[in-house]
Formats: structure tokens, C-alpha cells, sequence
């Protein structure tokens, strides 16, 4: 038996959980059943007595179907079925994992300052901050993301949450308030990469300095401290309005509209309402 052949499928069935033997055995008889554990073990050159204990327990994962009428000839089950009986089985473990693990009381993180080392972790964080998310997100972000953040977005605001985005290029994203950056052709010049930063409610956020490729992280953190994240929901909206209002001047906006636009505006400046909750919670005792 050639292993070039069937290798993918091996690693494919490896991730999954089988054997070397035992992925090597089921793609064996895919192709070639049926077949006695004898017969399979001369094919594929493995030892007969292990080719027969990787047959067994290919039975008990339901992978494998034994004659035994008939020269314990094997037959292998069809691959959709064995992977739907796999995933089956994964989600009815990862259901009891969740139930086990919601009895358990998670360590307080409230002040502490994570470190995320790959874009996998910083975008599935983003996500979390962006679901959980109560009354308002505020976002700061390149280009290179923001398509990444898009759908999350969109669905955040459907749920009546308020969400500002600084955008470096034009773009329109469905509910969202786009607040284009004034000097962006500067700072896209200067910082090459994709620059994040995103403050849920006043009482979470997320930096990232994300690799232009996408596939590295220069830095990043998340932190959950309302006492760290007030100030960060501060600041990025005093620099949005920052942005509205120099975008109004150039324009030649009258005194009123910029009036108007400054009293629209200061309804974020007291939208984080969570972080002030919990900051109040924090220092209560």
C-alpha cells in the first residue's frame, strides 16, 4: 500500500482522534472492502496482531463493520456516516464539558491585563466583547479588519447597541456610525500593520497591533478592569467627536449645527454605563 495515497486522509483522521494505525487501517478498506484484518495488515505492512486490535477498535468507534458469518471479513462504514457519528459525539461532549464547567466559579480577572500572542485569540475576543456587549462599542480600526468585523457588528446592531466605528477609508457598514479618521493617509503611511482597539460598555477592551499578512500579532492585550477601561472609552470618544467636529470646520459648518453635533455626540461620553456599574462594584466593599 502506497502511503502517499492515503495520507491526507490519515492526518485528516488523526485530528479527529484516530490512531496512525487505525486512520491508516479505515482508509484502507474504504477503497478495498471487504477485507480479513490478515488481508489488511499484509496491505498496508503492519504487524497482524496490532492491525487486529486497530480493526477492534475501529469497530467500537462504529467505523468499521465485522462479518463474523463470514471470515470475520471487514467492511468499513461509509465515511459521511462515520463523520456525522463522530460530530454527534463531539457536540454531546462538548454540551456535559459545558455544564461541568458552568459549576465551576471562574478566578477574578477584573484588574489583571491579558496578553494575546495569535490573530485567532484577538479576533475571537473581539467577537466575544462585540456579542456581550450591552449599550455601546466603540471602535477604532484599519482597513484590514474592519471587513473581519463587519458581521458582528451589523449584529450588534440590530440588538439596539450603539456603535461608532473610526474608520482610515471610506466604508458603510449597516447601523454603524462611521467617523472617518481626518489625517488617515498619515497615520496609514506611518503604522504598517492593522491597528485595533475596541471598548465595550466602558468596561472592557481590546488593543491589537495586528502583522499586514494577517497571520501575525505584534502586540496585543485585553483587559476587563472598568477601572482601566472607563478612561479608554473616554478618550476614543472625545477623539471621534474630535474627528466630527474638524470634518465640520472644514466644511464651514455654522456655529449651531457644530453645537448640535457636540450635544449629539456627548450621549456617548455617559453610555458606559456597565463599566460604571462595575467600577462602582469594585470599590464598593
Amino acid at each position: 500500500m502506497s502511503q502517499d495515497r492515503y495520507r491526507d486522509s490519515i492526518k485528516r483522521l488523526n485530528e479527529l482522534g484516530f490512531t496512525e494505525l487505525e486512520a491508516t487501517v479505515y482508509a484502507y478498506l474504504v477503497e478495498n472492502s471487504p477485507a480479513t484484518a490478515y488481508r489488511v495488515a499484509q496491505a498496508i505492512g503492519k504487524p497482524v496482531a496490532n492491525t487486529y486490535k486497530a480493526v477492534q477498535a475501529l469497530y467500537q468507534k462504529g467505523a468499521v463493520m465485522i462479518d463474523e458469518t463470514q471470515n470475520r471479513l471487514c467492511q468499513a462504514v461509509a465515511p459521511q456516516e462515520v463523520l456525522d457519528k463522530l460530530k454527534a459525539s463531539f457536540l454531546e461532549r462538548h454540551r456535559q464539558a459545558g455544564e461541568a464547567l458552568s459549576n465551576l466559579k471562574p478566578t477574578a480577572t477584573a484588574e489583571k491585563i491579558f496578553s494575546l500572542t495569535t490573530p485567532e485569540q484577538v479576533l475571537e475576543r473581539c467577537r466575544k466583547l462585540i456579542e456581550n456587549a450591552e449599550r455601546v462599542i466603540l471602535i477604532d480600526a484599519y482597513p484590514g479588519v474592519v471587513e473581519t468585523l463587519r458581521p458582528w457588528l451589523e449584529a450588534a446592531t440590530k440588538k439596539k447597541i450603539t456603535v461608532v466605528l473610526q474608520a482610515y477609508e471610506p466604508t458603510a457598514i449597516d447601523g454603524v456610525e462611521i467617523v472617518d479618521f481626518q489625517h488617515a493617509p498619515q497615520m496609514l503611511g506611518r503604522w504598517r500593520g492593522n491597528w485595533l482597539i475596541i471598548v465595550v460598555d466602558g468596561a472592557e477592551y481590546l488593543f491589537a497591533f495586528l502583522g499586514d499578512d494577517g497571520a501575525t500579532v505584534h502586540k496585543a492585550i485585553w483587559c476587563a478592569s472598568a477601572f482601566l477601561a472607563l478612561p479608554q472609552h473616554s478618550n476614543l470618544a472625545h477623539s471621534f467627536r474630535a474627528s466630527i467636529i474638524e470634518d465640520l470646520l472644514k466644511k464651514g459648518a455654522t456655529a449651531a449645527s457644530i453645537q448640535d453635533e457636540l450635544k449629539r455626540t456627548e450621549e456617548w461620553m455617559v453610555m458606559g454605563s456597565r463599566g460604571y456599574d462595575k467600577l462602582a462594584t469594585e470599590f464598593s466593599g
